[in-house]
C-alpha cells in the first residue's frame, strides 16, 4: 500500500497537461487559419462583388448614352426616323436583352460581358444607319439639284414654246392678213324694175328712194398671191340712214371676235394670184326704202375689204 502510493507520488502532472496545451495549440492554430482565409475570402467576394458593380455602372451608363444616341438619331430627320421604324423589331430586341441584365440584381461577369457586347452590337448598327442616312440624304440632294435643273430647264423650254407659239402666232396673222381678199371698183346701185307694155321686166337706176325695188352690188376682186384657190365666202353689210344692218341675213365672225349681223353673202371662186371681175349680187328690201344715205360694206375672213355709199332721195 505504501509503495503504491509512493509509485503515484512520483508521475509528474507535465506529462498530463502536455498532450492537451499540444491540442490546443493545434485547434488554435487550426482556426487561425481558418478565420484567415474566411477573411480573405471575404475580402475577395466583396472585391469582386464592388467590380461587378462597377461594371455594371459603366455598362449602364454606355447604355444610356446609347439611348440617347438612339433618340437623337430619331430627331435628326424624317428619313432616319423611317428608317428606324423599320429596324424597330431588332433594335427593340436588343434593347430589351441589355435591359433584362441590368435589372438583374444578381448579373454575373459574363452575363454583364454580354450586355456589354450587345451594347457595342446596337451602337455599330446605329453607326450603320447613320452611314445609310447620310447616303439617302447625299441621294436626296442630288435627286432635288437634278429636279432643279430639270425644273429650269422645262421652265427655259417652256418660255421658247411660248415665244415660239407666240411667233407662230404672229406668222399666222401675217399669213391671215396677207390671204385676206381686196375689193375694188365697188359700185352700189339702186334698181326701179318696170314692166313694159308687152310685160316685159326692164330694170332702170334710180336715185328716189320710194321707187327703189333693189340694190345691186358690183366690185372686182384683186389679185393675191398669198391666197389659196378656191371657193371665198364675202359677207355683205347694207347700211340704212339709221345706221343698222338692213335685212340681216345672219352673223358672221370678226378677226377680232365679236360677230357682226350681214345683209348678204357672196361665194366666189377664187384663183390663186388672179384677179376676179364683175362679181355681182343683190339684197332686196323687206319694205319700203327711206331717204337718205345708203352705204355697203364687204367682208372677207372678218376683214374689212371694201365699202361704197349711195344716197336716195
Amino acid at each position: 500500500m505504501e509503495n503504491l502510493q509512493e509509485n503515484r507520488k512520483g508521475i509528474s502532472p507535465h506529462w498530463i497537461y502536455g498532450p492537451i496545451i499540444a491540442v490546443l495549440l493545434a485547434a488554435g492554430i487550426y482556426l487561425f487559419v481558418t478565420k484567415n482565409k474566411s477573411e480573405t475570402k471575404l475580402e475577395e467576394t466583396t472585391m469582386e462583388n464592388r467590380e461587378l458593380s462597377d461594371d455594371k455602372s459603366l455598362i449602364e451608363s454606355e447604355y444610356n448614352a446609347a439611348l440617347a444616341r438612339l433618340d437623337e438619331m430619331k430627331n435628326q430627320s424624317v428619313q432616319m426616323d423611317s428608317l428606324l421604324n423599320t429596324k424597330n423589331e431588332e433594335v427593340e430586341e436588343l434593347k430589351a436583352k441589355i435591359q433584362k441584365v441590368l435589372n438583374d440584381k444578381n448579373a454575373t461577369s459574363s452575363q454583364l460581358k454580354e450586355a456589354n457586347a450587345m451594347i457595342r452590337e446596337l451602337n455599330a448598327k446605329m453607326s450603320s444607319y447613320e452611314k445609310q442616312i447620310i447616303a439617302l440624304k447625299q441621294e436626296n440632294v442630288q435627286l432635288t439639284e437634278e429636279k432643279r435643273a430639270l425644273t429650269e430647264e422645262n421652265a427655259q423650254k417652256t418660255e421658247e414654246n411660248t415665244a415660239l407659239q407666240t411667233d407662230n402666232q404672229e406668222l399666222v396673222k401675217k399669213v391671215e392678213k396677207g390671204s385676206v381678199l381686196h375689193a375694188s371698183s365697188i359700185r352700189m346701185e339702186a334698181i326701179d324694175r318696170k314692166k313694159n307694155l308687152l310685160g316685159k321686166e326692164k330694170e332702170k337706176e334710180t336715185e328716189k328712194a320710194r321707187k327703189v325695188d333693189m340694190i345691186r352690188i358690183s366690185f372686182n376682186v384683186d389679185d393675191n398671191r398669198i391666197s389659196e384657190s378656191g371657193e371665198k365666202i364675202l359677207y355683205i353689210c347694207v347700211y340704212e340712214p339709221s345706221g343698222a344692218v338692213a335685212s340681216a341675213g345672219g352673223k358672221f365672225k370678226l378677226e377680232n371676235g365679236n360677230e357682226k349681223p350681214y345683209s348678204t353673202a357672196k361665194t366666189i371662186t377664187y384663183k390663186q394670184g388672179e384677179k376676179v371681175q364683175g362679181i355681182s349680187t343683190e339684197w332686196l328690201p323687206s319694205g319700203a326704202m327711206s331717204k337718205g344715205e345708203y352705204k355697203v360694206e364687204i367682208y372677207h375672213m372678218g376683214y374689212l375689204i371694201g365699202s361704197e355709199k349711195v344716197t336716195l332721195k
